[in-house]
Order: C-alpha cells, then structure tokens, then sequence
C-alpha cells in the first residue's frame, strides 16, 4: 500500500489550530512534515521532548522506508528474505493482525500490483482485466512467512509496503515516550495521539474532531495514477480497483496504528470488524 494520505499535500485535508500556550515543536520524517503541540510546558521543553520523540521514531523510517535502499523493508523487497529484523517484524505482526481480521481487505502485498498499475499508466496505456488479474496473483499477504529468525516471501516477485501502518506506529512510539513526561499533547507523526486525558480539536475537510484517542486521515486525491480514470494508490485487493479520489475518510481508534490501517480499509470498501473496539469513522 502505497503511503495514502499526506495530510500537508491535501489541501488542508486536517490541521489542528494553534492556541495561546500551546508551544510546537515541529520536524521532517516520512519526508513530511511532523509536529508535536503541547500544553503545560514552556518551548524549551517543548524542543527538547519534540527532537527527543523524533529520534525514538527514526527506527521506524530506517525499517518501513521505501526510499532508503538500504532500509529492512527495501532489502525484504529485493532479496525476499531478511534475518532478524526485529523491528520490522514487529509492525508486519500488527499488519497481519488487521489482514487477517478484515479477511485480507488490508493487505500490504498489493504493493507489487500498484507499483506494475502505476508503470503501465506512465506508459500511457490501460491494462485489461485479464492482465491485471494475472498480476494480483502477488498479492497474498498470507505468504509472508514470519519466524524467529526471519521474515520471508513464499511468493517470488512479490513486494510490501507498510505505509498505511508505519506512521500510526511511529506515531504511537512518539505518544509513549511523552507519557509520563508531559500532562497533555497531540502527536502528529502522518497520523494523530493524544497524550492525556484532554481532548484536542483536529480540522478534517473543515469539519471539527475532538479527538482523545487516535485519529488518521485517508483520502485517494493524495496520488492520482491517471488522469482520465479514477486510479489511485489507494487499491482493493479484492478487485484491484480503486475509491473515488475525493472520498475522505476519517477514522478513530485506541491507537495510531490501528486508525491507520482501518483508515484504509474504510476508504476502499472495507469495515471495521466487530474485534476492535473503540472505533469511530468519520466520511466526508
């Protein structure tokens, strides 16, 4: 699953608005913009919790990166297999939790299919059904094979991408570390935590959330595939289709990765199991 919702990129698709003592720490991850709001303590303090939250988060950019060619992700891609890698595993644990719950409605091996989709529209052409179904025989996220020692494909050819959970897990990570240290804030890692026990308002398509838990935003319009279809890196896997570019699609959840991947799978057709509780989802 290509990375879904750069909330920067979307046109003011969610912000959060500043009040008087609220210092902000903000930084780059992801290759977006990240920040952390505060209440209750000076900016100095602010700086030093925000640059000392980024760095725990680092981990996770240096194991789900697709850019960095030496990330754990990247040689999982190229070679189809990678030792220890603890890190790793521990977010495609989490992934082949919601795979398996929402009856591989979320599978990140349709990674293959949209990086073959987005060729083939740069090309200028439409591929058949017939051709894209043969490709969709990559995406199978049951034949990742996780064990003690290593994570590896059982599919040759095939390839993930954890962008539609790696940023919630960072996001969480960051939210963790900030417990215990500050009484209030809002961590925005790609995708939304409160620490705390007060509510903050985020700003999704000029509609107010107050959001206490967890908050991702999912919308198609973030990577159009092609101009003249409504392709887009948000993909089914069931079908190989995509939603509608403007469907917005906001979801709330107890923690950040787990609104991340069901931001998702509510945005192509999915729903939310019965197993998670707790839940919201917003649809704009």
């Amino acid at each position: 699953m290509k990375r879904r919702h750069a909330l920067w990129m979307l046109g003011g698709l969610a912000s959060c608005r500043k009040k008087e003592n609220e210092p902000i720490w903000r930084g780059v991850m992801f290759g977006i913009p990240v920040s952390i709001r505060f209440r209750g303590i000076d900016d100095d303090e602010a700086q030093k919790l925000g640059q000392e939250g980024l760095e725990k988060a680092r981990k996770v950019e240096r194991a789900t990166s697709l850019w960095d060619e030496n990330s754990s992700i990247s040689q999982l891609n190229r070679d189809g297999e990678i030792f220890q890698a603890i890190l790793l595993k521990e977010i495609i644990l989490l992934a082949k939790q919601l795979y398996e719950e929402t009856g591989g409605v979320f599978d990140p091996s349709i990674y293959s299919y949209y990086e073959w989709l987005k060729k083939e529209y740069a090309k200028g052409r439409t591929p058949s059904p017939e051709e894209a179904a043969r490709k969709r025989v990559l995406v199978d996220f049951s034949k990742v094979e996780v064990s003690q020692l290593t994570t590896a494909f059982q599919i040759e050819g095939m390839s993930i991408s954890l962008n539609a959970i790696a940023q919630g897990y960072a996001t969480d990570l960051v939210a963790r570390y900030l417990e215990g240290k500050v009484n209030s804030a809002l961590v925005n890692f790609g995708e939304y935590r409160v620490v705390g026990e007060k509510a903050w308002d985020v700003e999704v398509v000029g509609k107010t959330i107050s959001v206490s838990n967890a908050l991702a935003v999912s919308s198609g319009s973030g990577e159009r595939l092609s101009a003249t279809s409504v392709a887009n890196h948000l993909i089914d896997p069931r079908t190989g289709e995509s939603p509608p570019p403007k469907k917005v699609v906001a979801v709330e959840a107890p923690e950040a990765w787990l609104a991340d991947g069901l931001a998702t799978v509510v945005a192509i057709g999915g729903e939310v199991p019965d197993s998670f509780k707790g839940v919201k989802v917003y649809q704009f």
